[in-house]
């Protein structure tokens, strides 16, 4: 495999579990997992594409098992329900010392998305450092990346994701009820270690305060 197909198949990977992790459950996407071809998850490293492999089979599984009401109240009460979210999707919850929202690091991802002229039509005052948006950012990065060879994903895994990411994807493999979402960490905590490796970052240590 070249570093093209390479940097190409982790896009198509963190594209999909982007909407995993940002887009409620719904039919059509439990459809879309159940016959997801293997292709799109074989990477550089065999011994990480063997993992892959079981952690695919079992979220296809998964997929086409659970009843969707499910998967939805797991959602639910992993993302969403108003008070007590077992796993807060974003990164200033984990970054501030007082777990608020839209603190300094939400800015910080703001200015990169500006610089790089990353544009998300949200919804009135929804954070833009949700963990699924930050997957599709980090798509729009490897594409560019590999087109003009600057480092964007060094500095998005450094500076504004990877600080978060482990602690965040732990929570939901703890607390996921239908292990859908904690399978789906899995397959993110495996790709964002092998991007890890591959990019040679240098992770900072950070205090994180939930």
């Amino acid at each position: 495999m070249n570093n093209d197909e390479y940097v190409k198949n982790m896009a198509g990977m963190f594209n999909f579990l982007a909407e995993v992790f940002y887009q409620k459950p719904c039919d059509e996407l439990m459809e879309t997992i159940s016959i997801l071809e293997l292709p799109l998850f074989i990477t550089k490293e065999n011994n990480i594409d063997n993992h892959f492999r079981g952690k695919l089979d079992t979220l296809k599984q998964l997929s086409q098992t659970l009843v969707l009401d499910d998967i939805k109240q797991d959602y639910n009460a992993l993302f969403i329900r108003p008070k007590g979210k077992l796993a807060y999707p974003w990164g200033s919850v984990y970054l501030s010392n007082n777990n608020r929202l839209f603190d300094q690091s939400t800015l910080l991802f703001m200015g990169f998305c500006k610089k790089n002229h990353l544009n998300f039509n949200l919804p009135q005052h929804q954070p833009m450092d949700h963990f699924g948006l930050m997957l599709v950012a980090l798509v729009y990065c490897l594409e560019l990346d590999l087109q003009d060879g600057q480092q964007r994903v060094k500095e998005l895994l450094e500076q504004h994701l990877l600080s978060w990411s482990d602690r965040f994807l732990s929570l939901v493999i703890e607390h996921s009820t239908s292990h859908f979402y904690g399978v789906s960490a899995q397959l993110c905590q495996l790709l964002l270690t092998e991007l890890t490796l591959s990019k040679e970052l240098e992770l900072k240590p950070v205090t994180l305060y939930k």
